[in-house]
Formats: structure tokens, sequence, C-alpha cells
């Protein structure tokens, strides 16, 4: 009887775990729909106003692209006192972009932001032409809580990347008449026989970004 009421509450907690994972939000999405055709139905097409395009259109229920293809953002400035950002997909999302981009050509890709503080359009961008590099631009409409949150949750576009102790180049010496430069590090010199090492000045790390964007 024991054993038995063991079982139960075993099984009732291994259920229970699932449903906690299931009810847990993230802390921010990023969904970009395409436009849909009206014929599909309620099912698969929704209608939406577009702010920046200013017309009805009708969208695909489900989102082409959200935030698990996103890799890395670079955030900036708008002139009208929001935020606007630039979104590098991952490899999967680069070809569903690139896909999706050929095959609705002079349409609207929407993108739609929600957090705790709540959901809302962000932008409606001209898909103009194939877009083969996976970066997306949102000129403007992110609010500075939600860059907040982009820069925590996704590693920053342009920042150097950090390498481990095992993955940083040993520099290399060379030993006075002996040949070529070794990357075994330099032995104790004798008395007779000194060991000079030459220093190797370092290359900087900045370099420009040239970044392709989708017109807005």
């Amino acid at each position: 009887m024991r054993f038995r009421l063991f079982l139960l509450a075993m099984a009732s907690l291994v259920l229970s775990v699932p449903t906690r994972a299931m009810s847990s939000k993230p802390e921010i999405t990023v969904r970009f729909h395409s436009e849909a055709n009206p014929n599909d139905g309620e099912a698969f097409a929704t209608p939406v106003n577009l702010f920046y395009q200013h017309r009805q259109a009708y969208l695909s229920r489900v989102a082409d692209l959200t935030e698990k293809q996103i890799e890395k953002v670079l955030p900036f400035p708008a002139k009208d006192g929001s935020f606007g950002c630039v979104f590098k997909l991952n490899p999967q999302g680069r070809l569903r972009l690139e896909t999706m981009s050929a095959e609705t050509r002079g349409s609207a890709l929407v993108v739609f932001v929600a957090t705790k503080a709540g959901q809302h359009q962000v932008a409606d961008l001209l898909i103009d032409r194939p877009v083969t590099d996976g970066i997306i631009t949102i000129p403007r409409g992110l609010t500075e809580f939600e860059i907040v949150i982009l820069k925590k949750k996704f590693k920053l576009l342009g920042a150097p990347e950090k390498k481990g102790w095992r993955e940083r180049p040993r520099m290399k010496t060379e030993l006075p008449g002996r040949g070529e430069p070794t990357d075994r590090p330099p032995t104790r010199p004798s008395v007779n026989e000194p060991i000079t090492s030459p220093v190797t000045p370092r290359r900087g790390l900045g370099s420009e970004l040239d970044l392709p964007r989708l017109s807005d």
C-alpha cells in the first residue's frame, strides 16, 4: 500500500514539471508575419492596418520568423525618439527569409514585439527584393524597455568574440641561428647564448559594419 502511494506521488510530481515549463513565457517575443491571401479564410489570415504603408492587409496567422531565429542584434536610436534595431538571423532564419522574400516580393513584412508590458505592432517593411544575407532592419518603433531586453537576450552585432585561453594564439619565438620561428615556448638560455624575443605589435580589433537593410 505504501509503495503504491509512493508511485502516485512520484507520478504527480513528474506530470507537474512539464505543466510549469509550458506555462513559462519568454521575456520577449519578436514575430515577423508576411502578407497572406484574404481568400484563405480566417483560420489562416487575419486583417490588420499597416501603420507606415497606410493600408489594410491580411497577414498569415503563423509567423514566418520568430525570436528563435535571431542570432545577433544591433539597436540604434531613431529620429522620432523611439529605437530601431538590426536583426541578424541564424542559418535557419536566413534560409527562411530568402525563400519568403523571393516568393512574396512587393508585399509587406509586419513585425510584432511582446513583453510583459504588452504587445504592439512595431513596423511594416516593404519586401522590395529577395534578401539573401539574413539581415532585417527595423527603422523605428521599439521602446527603450524592449531594447534593454534585446541586448540582454542576444549578442551584439559587431562585438568582438571572446576566446578561451585554449584558443589564443601562442607567441612565436626565434632562436638566433637556429632556423625558422617555432610555436614552442622558449627554453632557458645558457650563459653564452642569450635568447631575444621580438615583440609583435597588436593588431586592432575594430572593423566597419556593412549592413544592407530592408527598405521601410
